[in-house]
């Protein structure tokens, strides 16, 4: 008689050695605490510790229990034998179908680390449960040799987590080298057992740090189990970092999230959740991104965003009922019989609910600033998710395994197979009970390769190409909606991309034609031009009436006259700007063209007419203290007839440029109309050759029927095109007459209202979107930072008692709590978007902003070597408001001031001072220009590089809503002055 014996290595190759990867080993213990009935799963990865903490809150384990099913393999619960208990179940709650399968998923945890502490807790009514605490290093069964049960693991029990303590985990370390040390005894496993020993001669657990986090947890009457690993992996750090090569335009999709993100289907069943994970990666810098957060996969608004959707279900004889929309279309009753056998599928019936993304901005409804994202991302995770009871089945859904072969199809003919895998997003719902006979690979690699597969494969991939030959092929019988559709966008497409580059183009010649014009007044071009014309003027007069033949002076005189009114009109029509026929503008062109219009006739236009009454002056003065007599009728008349010829050249172009227009547009009308003409005559040449070679003696009557039919659709699609064209054209002709007559309909005016109204809601529509996520960055940051900072307190507090005894470590604490100070008060900055109630209004002193200012960029003014000041008007000042309202204000002004000092010669300072009313910020900089200062206050417009344009915007926002105000004082002097005090009541 013989036994079979395990060896203690059998354990690694039916765990670490089965799984692919550290994401796929998380994929497997998530499975498990779905099994445990979690509701929650949380990964917490901290870099700089390198410590890894995988919790759920699901039913936990007893000690026994952990005995009999954690450390025993291979457990009989999926059986259902008779002698074997099930699983734990959580009370009150809906059954779930195991979803392990060999028993084995728990060793999966090997994969994140070698040595690996376990603390579990069962769920009990009254919360009092004990917690099972177990020390694992993996290595022990990677020796060669060595049966399983030689194999000793340290396992403690205690009551409440507090006692889990770094005494409590050394001591089970010094258990696990213990067990080492015996097995060394073999000189063979000596390389083994060292390496074992060697890990643990410099291990420490930083297990303090599960108290700070948020989520499942094992106090009171929490239950559940926990795995902490450390050291962790360097393969993790890999799978979440590594990005492979970009391609289109994006990068691909991580090892991770790969494997993690969609882990439950959020996508077609909102809400019906039956287990939340998330994957908290904590970087060394402090930051926190969660890497499977819900918003990283596909959500429920892409779903219904998207251009065709599609749901529905195949029943046990693989045929589809379901419903689908076209182009955000009403849903409409689809039924594809794909077996007419009456034999039942294998495979069994299952749910399907996908959205497809047409690939190019011509040929889709969905708006370009929505299109662009959703594209990125189905280049990185578009694919046809499985989930087995609402949990995702691998690889299923990764967008390189492609199942159903739908790319390749794709590629030998797109018109024909229509479906692109990497524009579709969805779910196929099985279930445990319907069917079963899907069973999965032990490496989770997909379903195994049985009948019932074929089956369910062969099912889908009919089922996707009699979906595109009925509703999306040229032929198809219900494809009318879908190519009609396809084609008015692709039309509408092609109008708004000629339309947006001629008013693009012209929008952008308008901007450099301000920018040209404010750079000339702000160089005092103007009064530059006017004045040298007139002093040449002058300088001719004086020169002629100096010489003997004064009898033809008048005459000459009012020649330089009329001469120099032409040049000042001239040189006045130089500062004149044509806004765009019909072109709207966005919010800061608009902002500057209402600036160009002020300055216009506030700067150039005042300083054209005191031209022209100064020349007039002076050169009557001239002619007259010279005895020279101009006649005040011929002065009048010369003018007069400056300003006609003046007019009569602009309008003589103007008049140029409509006949050519006219001439161009005639041209036009003329050739589409003889296009037209001829594509109708060639269609009834086809249809008379047609008639001559079609054989009348021997067709049917269903033939004569047929050849009826064809031709006559031919001419009336021929008839159909051609009065299209007519119609356009006399619809076009028709707006220049409307618009001639001033009709307020289709005219310019109107169009270019249109437009500038649609860019406007554009800029709004992306200001919210940026605003929306602002505030929920900066109410992640608070609640993470709110943890942190506990944890950081009680840290310090202990360090202090340290301090107090050691002379050496209390200039290190000292440094620590005051940057730690200097941080917490930075960030309380956070707060005005957090409007909390218990928040009271102070007094804020000019000396305790320059404190704070101080505090916070002294570093900044010596590296830059800017003096800040503050009067002493400015230190008693005070505003009565919050200090988180008023506060970021003058960091930002003082944040941009240095930014544009930082860029000049000489002399560098910032002032703060008082007028008694509202504080007054100042700096020598290079100042803003008058075409910038009615646009540094709007959303997202910056001077900087790579700046946002958010914070003057949100600083004059914040400080509104408390009945304060931010303004640009108009000094003279150089640099930019702020005042920032009560904002002013309006009186009616």
């Amino acid at each position: 008689m013989a036994k079979f014996r395990a060896r203690a290595r059998t354990l690694d190759m039916l765990g670490k050695q089965q799984i692919a990867g550290i994401p796929t080993a998380l994929h497997e213990l998530f499975k498990n605490a779905y099994d445990a009935y979690a509701d929650q799963v949380s990964v917490d990865y901290f870099r700089r510790q390198d410590i890894l903490f995988i919790r759920d809150d699901g039913v936990g384990m007893s000690r026994e229990d952990f005995e009999g099913r954690w450390l025993t393999l291979g457990t009989e619960s999926k059986l259902r034998l008779e002698n074997s208990s099930p699983p734990p179940a959580r009370k009150g709650r809906e059954y779930r179908p195991t979803m392990g399968e060999k028993g084995i998923g728990r060793l999966a945890i090997a994969t994140t680390g070698k040595i690996v502490l376990i603390l579990t807790k069962p769920e009990l009514d009254d919360g009092s449960g004990s917690i099972t605490v177990c020390l694992i290093h993996w290595g022990l069964f990677e020796i060669p040799g060595v049966d399983l049960d030689q194999i000793v693991i340290p396992l403690q029990t205690v009551d409440s987590i507090s006692e889990v303590t770094k005494d409590l985990v050394e001591s089970m370390r010094d258990e696990l080298v213990a067990v080492t040390e015996q097995l060394s005894s073999n000189l063979a496993l000596l390389p083994y057992t060292s390496a074992i020993a060697n890990d643990f001669r410099s291990w420490t657990l930083p297990i303090e740090r599960l108290q700070t986090l948020s989520g499942p947890t094992l106090t009171g009457d929490g239950s559940g189990t926990h795995f902490i690993v450390h050291p962790v992996d360097d393969e993790l750090t890999a799978d979440i970092d590594a990005r492979s090569e970009k391609a289109n335009s994006t990068l691909k999709a991580t090892s991770l999230e790969k494997m993690l993100l969609g882990f439950s289907n959020s996508l077609t069943k909102p809400g019906a959740t039956p287990m939340t994970a998330n994957f908290r990666d904590h970087l060394a810098d402090g930051e926190t991104i969660d890497r499977i957060a819900e918003q990283q996969f596909f959500t429920p608004e892409e779903f219904e965003l998207a251009d065709h959707k599609v749901s529905g279900e195949f029943d046990k004889y693989g045929n589809f009922s379901g419903k689908i929309s076209i182009y955000g279309g009403e849903y409409k009753e689809v039924k594809i019989p794909l077996f007419d056998s009456g034999a039942e599928r294998d495979c069994g019936p299952f749910k399907l609910s996908f959205a497809y993304l047409q690939g190019t901005k011509r040929d889709t409804r969905v708006p370009s600033d929505l299109w662009e994202p959703l594209r990125l991302k189905l280049d990185k995770l578009g694919g046809l998710y499985i989930y087995r009871n609402g949990i995702r089945v691998l690889p299923f859904g990764n967008s390189d395994f492609d199942f159903l072969e739908i790319e390749r199809r794709r590629t030998l003919s797109a018109s024909y197979y229509f479906f692109s895998y990497r524009r579709m997003f969805g779910a196929i719902d099985i279930t445990a009970d319907a069917n079963g006979n899907l069973k999965e690979k032990a490496g989770r690699e997909g379903f195994q390769s049985n009948r019932a597969y074929r089956q369910f494969r062969e099912q889908l991939m009919s089922f996707f190409e009699e979906l595109a030959a009925r509703f999306f092929r040229e032929e198809g019988a219900y494809s009318d909606e879908f190519l009609n559709e396809r084609t008015a966008l692709q039309k509408e497409f092609a109008l708004s991309q000629k339309r947006e580059r001629q008013s693009g183009s012209r929008r952008k010649k308008l901007s450099a034609d301000l920018e040209a014009y404010f750079s000339r007044v702000a160089d005092e071009g103007h009064q530059k031009a006017f004045s040298e014309e007139v002093s040449t003027a002058k300088a001719r007069v004086s020169s002629l009436v100096e010489g003997e033949d004064l009898a033809t002076a008048a005459d000459q005189i009012l020649k330089i006259e009329k001469d120099l009114l032409l040049k000042l009109q001239s040189h006045l029509n130089s500062f004149r700007i044509s806004r765009p026929s019909g072109v709207g503008l966005n919010k800061a062109l608009a902002r500057q063209w209402e600036q160009y219009q002020r300055s216009y006739g506030e700067d150039v236009l005042p300083h054209f007419e005191n031209a022209k009454r100064e020349a007039e002056a002076t050169i009557g003065n001239i002619a007259r203290d010279a005895k020279v007599h101009l006649d005040s009728r011929m002065r009048l008349a010369a003018a007069l007839s400056a300003a006609e010829e003046f007019s009569e050249k602009s309008v003589s172009q103007k008049r140029k440029d409509a006949k050519t227009e006219l001439d161009e547009t005639s041209k036009y009308v003329t050739d589409q109309l003889r296009s037209a003409k001829e594509a109708l005559q060639r269609t009834k040449d086809e249809v008379d050759i047609s008639l001559s070679e079609f054989s009348f003696d021997t067709a049917s009557d269903d033939d004569l029927d047929a050849f009826h039919a064809e031709i006559e659709g031919k001419l009336l699609e021929a008839r159909k095109v051609f009065e299209v064209n007519l119609a356009s054209i006399s619809s076009q002709l028709k707006r220049i007459r409307d618009t001639g007559d001033q009709s307020e309909i289709n005219s310019d005016a109107t169009v270019a209202a249109l437009e500038t109204e649609l860019e406007v809601l554009k800029e709004d529509y992306t200001q919210t979107l940026d605003l929306a996520q602002l505030g929920m960055a900066v109410s992640i940051v608070q609640h993470e930072f709110e943890g942190n900072v506990r944890g950081v307190r009680r840290s310090l507090q202990a360090m202090k008692r340290w301090a107090d005894k050691n002379e050496a470590l209390r200039e290190i604490y000292n440094d620590i709590r005051d940057g730690f100070d200097h941080l917490d008060n930075y960030l309380s900055l956070f707060t005005p978007l957090d409007r909390r109630l218990r928040r009271r209004k102070t007094k804020i002193t000019g000396t305790q902003i320059s404190e704070f200012v101080q505090d916070l960029f002294g570093e900044r003014f010596r590296r830059h070597q800017v003096r800040f000041e503050v009067t002493s008007t400015a230190a008693e000042h005070y505003l009565e408001s919050f200090a988180s309202v008023v506060l970021p204000v003058f960091v930002n002004l003082v944040d941009n001031a240095i930014h544009w000092l930082s860029r000049k010669d000489g002399e560098r300072s910032i002032v703060l001072d008082s007028d008694g009313n509202s504080f007054i910020i100042r700096d020598n900089g290079p100042g803003i220009s008058a075409m910038d200062r009615d646009l540094i206050f709007e959303f997202g417009y910056s001077k900087k590089f790579g700046g946002q344009g958010m914070g003057l915007y949100i600083a004059k926002t914040s400080l509104n809503k408390d009945l304060l105000d931010i303004s640009l004082l108009d000094e003279s002097r150089a640099g930019a002055v702020f005042a920032i005090g009560p904002m002013e009541t309006k009186v009616d």
